[in-house]
């Protein structure tokens, strides 16, 4: 896997990315390298890196969304710039990571906006050996 970034996506965003109502992640910025696996960490209360996002290039202001989902229309709408990561794939770690062992085995901090993967090989290595099953 390459050009991996992790962000926070909190727990009701995730709920419906798997429910499929959500089918794009929405930010204010994006990374400055090309995106194609977003690794979510949902922040409280869960608090583990759980799930695995396969992304097409982001969509910007005020380029608009074109399909139903969660949140499109409020982007098609926006005057300012804002960016958003098309979701084609869903994939759910095997054993999802603590905060308490990514922090300790990893140096992890759960990402404000987002983190690149480069900073993290250990972990991404880590979790290519645990495994994924694809939800979607």
């Amino acid at each position: 896997m390459e050009n991996i970034v992790f962000m926070s996506i909190k727990e009701q965003h995730v709920k419906r990315i798997l429910n499929k109502s959500k089918n794009h992640e929405f930010r204010t910025r994006t990374p400055k390298e090309k995106v194609d696996y977003i690794w979510v960490y949902v922040p409280t209360p869960i608090k583990e890196l759980k799930y695995i996002l396969k992304v097409k290039e982001p969509i910007s202001t005020p380029n608009r969304i074109m399909v139903d989902g969660f949140g499109n229309d409020k982007f098609n709408e926006e005057t300012g710039t804002k960016y958003a990561f098309p979701i084609e794939n869903m994939y759910e770690i095997n054993k999802p990571i603590s905060l308490n062992e990514l922090t300790k085995k990893y140096k992890f901090t759960a990402p404000q906006s987002f983190a690149y993967g480069r900073k993290y090989k250990e972990l991404i290595m880590n979790v290519e050996k645990i495994g994924m099953k694809q939800i979607f």
